[in-house]
């Protein structure tokens, strides 16, 4: 079960694993969304500190990684979900799309919301005891049998749009600094929207030596991230190509997914980079994984 796509003679070929990464703020701990095939996405627990990798649950469906958070220690996972299916349309009481809260690297709701839609939903920890739930009020109940425990949830009654802009504020809490703002035109039907100036927003090592530049940009309903390093002084800049995403890690290092694989990378005089490889994530493939008494409890 592995993606393809057409190669410009006509070859079918795998498709690489799309990677995105979460850091904890307080703990060496990443967690991981593994996706692909494209109605899967599996959770990848990381200690970034020895570099073990621990595999975790498959979901079948849809997990909205950018309105999603782990807590300061890594222990809580706040996800956004939906699941679409003749089942889950008619479900009242779970519907097709909520936000949960679980311990990672496993799925099992501790606390959830039901939504009903995808529009916003998801959330992030303010702290380890405040979770800021990217919900209105009016759908900001808990389901009756998982409501959280010794958390304080505050609803957003000015929750609006889609990943953005829940994700932008988890990018400026975690020092990604505004560098220019997006500018985009609607052209309407089929066209729909245009960049007409990418949002740059830069992120600086603990030694302030490097920044990550990342560059966003919106063509018709397609969204792309370009990631470059800049050399703080020299203004040398490296193009990190086709990475899914980049960041510092809790020590400093420089690290990144790309083709469905984790790097890190030290950081050359000239800001080019060394490159070492951490894990290979593309041969995995959907199986059942219980999760075990401890990840079922608060």
């Amino acid at each position: 079960m592995q993606n393809v796509k057409v190669t410009s003679k006509g070859e079918k070929g795998p498709v690489p694993a799309r990677l995105f990464m979460l850091f904890a703020r307080k703990s060496p701990m990443a967690v991981i969304f593994r996706r692909g095939p494209s109605k899967w996405v599996q959770l990848i627990k990381w200690d970034t500190k020895s570099d073990t990798f621990e595999p975790g649950q498959w979901f079948n469906g849809r997990i909205y990684e950018k309105r999603s958070d782990l807590s300061p220690d890594g222990s809580l996972l706040i996800y956004f979900a939906q699941k679409i299916s003749a089942r889950s349309k008619k479900d009242q009481e779970y519907t097709y799309a909520w936000t949960a809260i679980s311990r990672p690297p496993y799925l099992t709701a501790l606390a959830l919301w039901p939504k009903g839609d995808c529009w916003h939903g998801g959330g992030s920890f303010k702290n380890g005891r405040v979770v800021l739930l990217n919900h209105k009020p009016e759908v900001a109940t808990p389901h009756k049998k998982h409501k959280p425990h010794r958390l304080l949830v505050i609803p957003n009654p000015q929750a609006h749009g889609e990943d953005d802009p829940i994700f932008s504020q988890r990018l400026e809490r975690d020092g990604w600094q505004l560098k220019e703002t997006w500018q985009v035109e609607n052209r309407g039907y089929p066209k729909m929207f245009h960049t007409i100036q990418p949002e740059v927003r830069q992120k600086a090592n603990p030694s302030r030596t490097h920044v990550i530049q990342l560059t966003r940009s919106i063509e018709c309903h397609d969204y792309a991230e370009d990631f470059a390093l800049r050399s703080a002084k020299q203004f040398h800049v490296a193009n990190i190509a086709r990475a899914s995403w980049v960041d510092w890690d809790q020590q400093g290092r420089l690290v990144f997914a790309q083709d469905g694989k984790i790097f890190a990378a030290s950081i050359k005089s000239d800001s080019d980079l060394v490159e070492k490889l951490l894990v290979d994530l593309n041969a995995s493939k959907p199986k059942p994984l219980p999760s075990p008494e401890w990840a079922t409890k608060w």
